[in-house]
């Protein structure tokens, strides 16, 4: 039986993280990346580089994959994308966040692209979030989230996705921006970064808050408020990447974050089984991505 062929465009730190999910995988590996960076230099010294595994510094030709992940930085996706689909076919595509860094690419691939493959969006928040017991008595609820000041761009689309799955994909209606402002970014010299409050509230009156600590002591709290003001749900992100889960009812649960080189090859195998909800789809991102570039001034993406 031929093996089917993946495709890895940008061989970053996240474009790894997606290899690392399958190398244990019968599948041939495709990867693009026009630079011979640190992680490539790391296959061929650990002799990952194989006959199952090979290297272009340009999208090849006439090809089809089973699965094509775009990692690299949202600036250059639609050009490459583009390139991609004049002469290559994929059954699945996986987008890394923030998918594209204009409505206007937004729209044109939604437009010209989407009838092409069946497109999705890496989201951790949506995985979290579909961990949340007891959804269906989550009513007016408001969702309050801390984040150590510096993460937040890095982070907030997947706070929205939490939100988004936990309310049904009811329509936000009001966004309250006037305490969020920018700073530098340490990771990114040429990004800005969000700092300050942001709430917002939807449709059927839930709501969400998100706000910026300098000194938290974990990456990222998040309590979960029922109507009654008793909290439904807490959730923390640790400094060592894992998360624990409060329940109301006092038990706590411990979980490993959910990286991608864990999920990605999980994510196609729900694919491949026709389940297309274990992460979000384009059009569910389209809606978040949205909101989050008409309201979020400055480079943060």
């Amino acid at each position: 039986m031929k093996m089917k062929k993946i495709l890895i465009i940008g061989l970053g730190n996240m474009g790894l993280s997606h290899l690392k999910s399958f190398l244990k995988k019968k599948y041939i590996i495709h990867i693009v990346e026009k630079n011979i960076n640190i992680n490539i230099k790391n296959l061929r010294n650990n002799k990952l580089l194989n006959k199952k595994i090979f290297i272009f510094k340009k999208i090849p030709n006439n090809n089809k994959y089973l699965l094509t992940i775009s990692a690299t930085q949202s600036g250059e996706r639609y050009k490459l994308l583009k390139n991609f689909f004049k002469s290559n076919k994929t059954k699945f595509l996986l987008l890394e966040k923030f998918c594209f860094p204009t409505m206007r690419q937004f729209n044109d691939f939604n437009n010209y692209f989407t009838n092409k493959t069946k497109t999705f969006v890496n989201s951790w928040g949506y995985i979290l979030a579909k961990k949340i017991k007891n959804k269906k008595k989550l009513q007016n609820f408001r969702l309050v989230c801390k984040v150590k000041e510096g993460i937040l761009s890095g982070c907030i689309t997947h706070l929205f996705h939490i939100y988004d799955f936990l309310n049904n994909n009811s329509n936000i209606v009001k966004v309250d921006k006037k305490k969020l402002y920018l700073i530098k970014n340490k990771r990114r010299i040429s990004y800005d970064e969000l700092a300050g409050t942001i709430e917002v509230k939807d449709l059927k009156q839930n709501e969400m808050k998100i706000e910026t600590i300098k000194n938290l002591k974990n990456l990222i709290t998040i309590n979960i408020y029922q109507k009654n003001k008793k909290i439904h749900y807490k959730i923390i992100f640790k400094k060592n990447y894992t998360i624990k889960f409060y329940k109301q009812d006092g038990k706590t649960k411990e979980i490993q974050f959910p990286f991608s080189e864990i999920t990605t090859s999980i994510f196609l195998k729900n694919c491949l089984n026709r389940n297309y909800k274990f992460i979000p789809s384009f059009q569910n991102d389209f809606k978040i991505s949205k909101l989050i570039l008409e309201n979020f001034k400055g480079r943060i993406i």
